[in-house]
């Protein structure tokens, strides 16, 4: 797997196990809702620097953000997508 989805998958599971919205770690790393978007989509090619303020808003190790877990993190049972 791409390391950018690796980033962006650990990125979305610390995101919402912190309970805060793209918006909230968007602001919190001083950077736009849409970027973190694209982090989490594997889209973007993030700085060390951006992944740096990513871990300290998240509160977690840089180290984290680098894990290969294996799988997509499940969203939280309010933000599911309905079946149709």
């Amino acid at each position: 797997m791409d390391v950018r989805k690796i980033v962006g998958l650990n990125i979305r599971k610390a995101r919402l196990e912190t309970g805060i919205s793209q918006e909230e770690l968007a602001g919190r790393m001083g950077v736009e809702q849409y970027y973190i978007s694209g982090l989490e989509a594997g889209r973007r090619n993030a700085t060390l620097v951006t992944l740096w303020k990513a871990a300290i808003a998240l509160g977690v190790d840089a180290e984290v953000l680098f894990a290969k877990s294996g799988h997509r993190p499940e969203l939280p049972k309010a933000q599911r997508p309905k079946k149709r």
